[in-house]
């Protein structure tokens, strides 16, 4: 019997180390994907060039993957904490993650018809609640995963309608909050707040607000993400779906490689592991990477020499930059 337990110990030890989950997420340069395997506009002509969107991989730590993590050159710790909201679990994380990639696909819809002057049009569903703050105005009302969809009555056409009617209260002000959970529909009412002591501005209590919508439009426009969340694609898939809107290649042959939010107007917003996927790009053999302009240039540009590449940093502020730039490149 005694023979038996350094094995048992051997394999519990073994078993702590690989699977017992810390409160830390790591994270390494992940992949770069061609937006034509992920984007199908019906009608569109694939080109030669290549434009590919980044990612960075994450996973939850365990002593093992830990303590390995120390020995990568490009990984990352980070507490959960720095990730997830007060009461968020993983799961609920990880929807908030693809919501964010939603919301990249929509804006980048919406974006890239208007540039190649074709027409998308936008149902809006309501505001998904990530998260609600300790002790705030909706703690106790309102939880992680609902869907607000009127406020005082008034049906949610958009976030900034949303965040506007918010806006306008007062301090101890009530509002009549209608939302669904579990697609069953509630109300209730909530007295709005100051968002901090410093400031005037009032709001629910509630964590980053996102909004959940449709997009229509002709031609019909077909996303194929899988097990990949977050915004920061949104920049790419723009550049993709415009160029299979219009003429040409758009890439002129090149492997084009970036990364950036899209917001409102066509600004390009920043995101996180920048300098982790100048290694994901170079990886590809991306001759170009675009980058958010401002910090994330400033933090890929280390990478570039680190990893002694010949691949262009290009930053960018809007996506109109990008294809300037990218019109002005001679055919490869």
């Amino acid at each position: 019997m005694k023979a038996w337990k350094p094995a048992l110990a051997a394999v519990l030890a073994a078993m702590i180390a690989f699977f017992v989950p810390l409160p830390y997420f790591i994270s390494y340069p992940g992949d770069a994907t061609s937006t034509e395997q992920l984007i199908d506009v019906e009608g569109a002509t694939k080109e030669p060039g290549d434009l590919m969107m980044l990612t960075i991989a994450q996973r939850r730590a365990t002593p093992y993957f830990l303590v390995e993590s120390l020995f990568l050159p490009f990984a990352d710790r980070s507490n959960v904490s720095d990730y997830l909201y007060d009461g968020e679990s993983d799961a609920q994380y990880e929807k908030r993650q693809k919501l964010y990639m939603e919301e990249a696909q929509h804006n980048a819809t919406i974006e890239g018809y208007e540039l190649a002057g074709k027409q998308a049009t936008v149902d809006f569903k309501g505001i998904y609640v990530s998260g609600v703050i300790a002790d705030g105005p909706a703690d106790g009302k309102l939880k992680a995963g609902d869907q607000i969809t009127a406020v005082d009555g008034q049906t949610i056409k958009s976030l900034s309608a949303f965040m506007k009617t918010i806006g306008t209260k007062k301090a101890g002000e009530q509002v009549e909050v209608t939302f669904l959970r579990n697609k069953k529909e509630q109300q209730t009412d909530i007295a709005v707040n100051r968002l901090t002591k410093e400031s005037e501005r009032v709001g629910l209590g509630i964590y980053e607000p996102l909004p959940m919508s449709s997009v229509k439009t002709k031609p019909e426009v077909d996303f194929n993400v899988e097990d990949v969340g977050g915004p920061s694609a949104g920049m790419m898939f723009t550049l993709e779906i415009y160029d299979q809107l219009t003429e040409g290649d758009l890439a002129k042959g090149y492997k084009i490689a970036g990364t950036g939010t899209i917001e409102e107007d066509g600004k390009v917003g920043p995101i996180g592991g920048a300098w982790q996927k100048v290694v994901a790009a170079d990886e590809a053999d991306a001759e170009i990477m675009f980058v958010p302009a401002g910090d994330n240039y400033k933090e890929a540009k280390p990478s570039i020499k680190k990893i002694e590449t010949k691949m262009k940093l290009v930053p960018i502020k809007t996506v109109e930059e990008a294809l300037d730039y990218l019109e002005a490149l001679p055919e490869k």
